[in-house]
């Protein structure tokens, strides 16, 4: 794609508005403390006052809506830690500026590194820093920078104090609506016609994540949810082996089945999502069992057997207490056991360090773009007066919050932040011009608002378009400044979200760029979890659950980044810098989904009894270790592997160990003619993403730049 292509196309997003809102509640008590803020500042007859509570409330009010994976309160309560110290260390270098200069640099550089954790966390360590910038740009002095941080401290407060009325949902909320949605995922992708709905992982990788995110005191009341999530593992295998062993056959039934199975998922989903349980009828598990007793083949069997403990664990989450019932499921052990979150975090920010990590990429772009746009700001000036002299804060806080890590999303959101405020500053202006009574203006403050609460996830320019309106309308009659400040307020967020492109531009992070990289990374999970896949078929129980779990969760991680990447390569302008063309990114995504599947079928049929164990297909684990260790090295630019190098192999080694002939002649167990299907299934998927990977156009390495 060409640049300018590239750059309309990408703009375009962004100035589309979406369907999405946060939980109705989690908006209402957002709301609530905004209110609150203003109510007391009317009481105390304070401008001031009332301003910088209302900011407080709000900002830290955004952060309980960002994606909440811990409990609102947890979220509320780390936000008006961080938002309000921000301020007072903003206060407190107040007219230094070269200290000021110095800080807001290296907290921009933190909050970029806390990107690491996912977007929400991202975002909510970009508003901390936007208290630092507050006190120290638009403060009067040290001690009145102060007095503004405490103000900003009570809102925030009021914040976490909403967070903690009535009424309460069920608990584990963030937890249950992951699992709910992973059950929602299965139960689409049971009566789904395409297979590729069997194979998304960010459903599970989500829900594991929610899980994860427990501290070890809460997890033993949370067995039944880790249960469901090992449930859900071996439902997802049973669906990919009964759709490869059934549905292929239009056998009676199948598509009743398929429905029976979509309702008993959906109504798991219920339960767990409520709390409250949603019974599946008696005639549908009539259904299932009956088709699964007909079936000359065990999937079926195994999948209404998962399907009801599923349930049962799913109605046994709705109980309170449960560390003394249920047993940590052996499906994710390691998951059950956990490891602490500070060291998990500082782990994972430390793996970031490097010159190549696109977040530590982000975080020097953060600090630099920051600082800069704080400089460039106060040479603005005020706009011929419009404005407020002597700050740089519009500009820096809209470059701070239009960068991100990705091509596609800064560009997005710096198309859509300034439409936004444009949009936002001609309704700002039209209501500064008619006279507000106080009681006027504090209602007409917190329904600006609430609107910005409601459309925080419809896109960048619903979500300025209030926000801006909201804001220069609080500082045009707190601050008594000229209704056309709104222009001054929409000039400077244009700048800032142009300078945000620019800088991305000038050290960018393209994805195609990554995708070799990320390529190699998940060939290298594949290079252990096969090989131990298959050296689990030499005897019941020879392989290690734990090992598995984690080779599992790390595959799905690096598959979803890659996934990402491929689909943002495809807008990028720089895609013919990558190796691979368009198509045959989609080529590689395919057989990525297709080896895959073929894992997840290897581990679903590991042996159970000593009738299911198939010797022989150890030896294919050291061959197959060879070519996808040389493979991920490829895949970097580092060689070359050939096709058909592992497809020789194999056909040797079918022939000499006799599977073939057994599977053939029907002289083999029903274990031997399946364990032939699955490793030829194998390294046939191997052997097409190796042919794709050859035809990479650039010979030498491509850096995860």
């Amino acid at each position: 794609m060409r640049w300018w292509s590239s750059l309309i196309t990408t703009g375009r997003d962004g100035l589309l508005i979406q369907r999405a809102f946060a939980a109705p509640s989690a908006i209402a008590r957002a709301v609530l403390a905004v209110l609150l803020a203003t109510v007391l500042g009317r009481l105390l007859d304070d401008p001031v006052a009332g301003a910088m509570t209302s900011v407080g409330a709000f900002i830290c009010g955004i952060g309980t809506l960002l994606s909440p994976l811990r409990h609102p309160a947890v979220n509320a309560l780390g936000m008006s830690a961080a938002f309000s110290g921000m301020a007072v260390l903003g206060a407190t270098v107040h007219g230094t500026t070269w200290l000021f200069l110095l800080l807001l640099a290296v907290t921009a550089f933190a909050a970029g590194l806390w990107w690491t954790l996912g977007v929400a966390p991202g975002i909510r360590g970009c508003l901390a820093v936007i208290g630092l910038m507050i006190t120290a740009d638009l403060a009067p002095d040290v001690h009145g920078g102060l007095v503004m941080a405490g103000w900003i401290a009570v809102g925030t407060g009021l914040t976490v104090v909403a967070q903690l009325l009535p009424p309460y949902g069920p608990r584990f909320a963030a937890q249950r609506r992951a699992l709910a949605a992973l059950y929602q995922a299965l139960a689409e992708a049971s009566v789904a016609a395409d297979s590729a709905a069997l194979d998304r992982s960010a459903p599970f990788t989500a829900a594991r994540q929610a899980l994860d995110l427990l501290p070890q005191f809460s997890r033993p009341a949370a067995a039944a949810m880790f249960g469901l999530l090992g449930e859900a593992e071996r439902i997802g295998r049973a669906l990919q082996t009964v759709r490869v062993t059934v549905y292929v056959a239009a056998a009676a039934g199948n598509q009743e089945a398929r429905d029976g199975t979509a309702q008993v998922l959906g109504n798991i989903s219920r339960t767990v999502a409520s709390g409250r349980e949603s019974r599946t009828p008696e005639e549908v598990w009539t259904l299932l069992e009956s088709w699964a007793a007909a079936s000359p083949v065990h999937g079926p069997c195994d999948l209404a057997a998962r399907l009801r403990l599923a349930e049962q664990l799913a109605r046994r989450s709705t109980e309170d207490h449960l560390g003394d019932v249920l047993e940590p499921h052996t499906e994710v052990p390691g998951l059950y056991a956990g490891t602490p979150s500070v060291a998990r975090t500082a782990r994972r920010m430390r793996a970031q360090l490097r010159p190549q990590s696109p977040i530590f990429r982000h975080a020097v772009r953060l600090a630099v773009g920051v600082v800069l746009a704080e400089v460039i700001g106060r040479s603005i000036g005020g706009w011929g007066g419009l404005g407020i002299s002597a700050h740089g804060f519009w500009v820096a806080l809209t470059t701070m919050l239009v960068l991100f890590p990705g091509y596609g999303h800064t560009i997005a959101r710096g198309w859509g932040r300034a439409a936004g405020a444009v949009l936002g500053g001609l309704f700002a202006w039209v209501l500064s011009l008619p006279h507000w009574s106080p009681t006027g203006l504090a209602v007409a403050s917190v329904v600006l608002a609430a609107a910005s609460f409601v459309t925080l996830r419809t896109g960048q320019l619903m979500l300025n378009l209030w926000l801006t309106t909201w804001i220069v309308f609080l500082i045009h009659h707190v601050g008594g400044l000229p209704g056309p400040t709104a222009w001054a307020r929409a000039a400077d967020t244009v700048v800032g979200a142009a300078l945000a492109v620019l800088i991305f531009l000038v050290w960018p992070t393209w994805s195609s760029r990554r995708l070799p990289g990320l390529l190699a990374e998940w060939l290298r999970v594949q290079d252990r979890l096969l090989p131990e896949l298959l050296t689990g078929y030499a005897d019941v129980g020879a392989t290690d659950l734990a090992a598995i779990d984690e080779l599992r969760a790390r595959s799905r991680q690096v598959r979803e980044h890659l996934e990402i990447s491929v689909e943002q390569a495809h807008a990028e302008p720089a895609e013919h810098r990558g190796p691979w063309s368009s198509a045959q990114l989609e080529q590689i995504r395919t057989q990525v989904s297709a080896v895959a599947g073929c894992a997840t079928l290897l581990g679903e049929h590991l042996p159970r009894t000593a009738q299911d164990v198939v010797p022989e297909l150890t030896e294919l684990a050291d061959p197959l270790h060879e070519h996808l260790a040389a493979l991920a090295r490829a895949a970097a630019g580092a060689e070359t592997v050939a096709p058909g190098a592992l497809r020789s192999v194999f056909d040797s080694f079918i022939a000499r160990s006799g599977l073939l002939a057994a599977a053939s002649d029907g002289s083999g167990s029903a274990a031997t003619s399946r364990a032939v299907a699955l490793s030829t299934a194998s390294i046939d998927a191997v052997e097409a993403l190796t042919a794709t990977i050859a035809s990479r156009h650039r010979p030498r390495r491509h850096a995860a730049a």
